[in-house]
């Protein structure tokens, strides 16, 4: 099947016809991670977030507003798992891919004062962060390209968490979640 996108040109104001862009990864093998299992840092007082995803022996000494970041620790004991851990959707086949990531099995609140603030992907290419304000669902859509995109099979949707898939081609992608009154929850598939 061939795709087209039609857009106006810019430089004429006529049609151009151009080929839909493929997003799906042509390897025959999953791919590897490319970077090592993220650390997140935020601050206590302006809420700033850090991502440090290199491979490290010592936690560096991050600052921010005078004081240490704190490093984010997921799923603390008596953490309410319910309402907060990620669920994760994949959808696409061969030709595009997203995932949908909900947080809560019961939808997260979203209000001012109890809400999520941010949504993270950990991918084989690196990653993706996605902020949330109240009143939005607790939810978010991430595209996949390239080596992120791949896949054994042209399901529209993926039956991973459902009916035990044989392929398991995203075996490893994790969502973080992080909740203004809670903290930090994670799923990995």
């Amino acid at each position: 099947m061939i795709y087209i996108v039609i857009r106006f040109g810019e430089r004429d104001g006529g049609l151009s016809i151009q080929p839909k862009t493929k997003t799906r990864s042509k390897n025959s093998i999953r791919p590897r991670f490319l970077s090592a299992e993220p650390v997140f840092y935020r601050c206590r007082q302006c809420g700033n977030l850090i991502i440090y995803s290199k491979k490290q022996v010592t936690s560096p000494q991050l600052v921010c507003c005078d004081q240490p970041m704190e490093e984010l620790i997921p799923d603390m004991p008596g953490f309410p798992v319910q309402e907060h851990l990620p669920v994760i959707t994949i959808s696409g086949g061969f030709e595009s891919n997203i995932i949908t990531v909900n947080v809560g099995e019961i939808p997260h609140p979203m209000e001012e004062n109890h809400h999520v603030e941010w949504i993270y992907l950990r991918t084989f290419q690196g990653g993706q962060l996605k902020y949330l304000e109240p009143g939005q669902k607790p939810e978010t859509i991430f595209g996949l390209t390239e080596a992120d995109a791949y896949v054994y099979c042209d399901r529209p949707v993926c039956k991973m968490g459902k009916a035990h898939c044989m392929f398991n081609c995203k075996r490893g992608f994790t969502a973080y979640a992080f909740c203004n009154l809670h903290g930090f929850s994670r799923f990995q598939m």
